[in-house]
């Protein structure tokens, strides 16, 4: 697959959905070029989940799915 899209709730703005697009791009030798955009439904609700230190879980997650990743070449 080319694109994933999804939708997620976070604790902090209950109500308010947020829409997730990633592009997946293959540079050839193994490798992926991820794209991923969040769409909020305020400018507020972006700041308030940065602010939340989602940071260090999301980068989390992107070493979780390198890993993954690893095992399938």
């Amino acid at each position: 697959p080319e694109r994933l899209s999804v939708t997620f709730e976070w604790d902090g703005f209950p109500g308010y959905v947020i829409i997730e697009n990633g592009e997946f791009e293959e540079l050839g030798e193994n490798r992926t070029r991820v794209v991923n955009v969040s769409q909020f439904y305020s400018t507020e609700e972006r700041d308030g989940m940065l602010a939340s230190g989602m940071e260090g879980g999301l980068n989390e997650s992107y070493a979780a799915l390198d890993r993954l990743l690893a095992t399938l070449v």
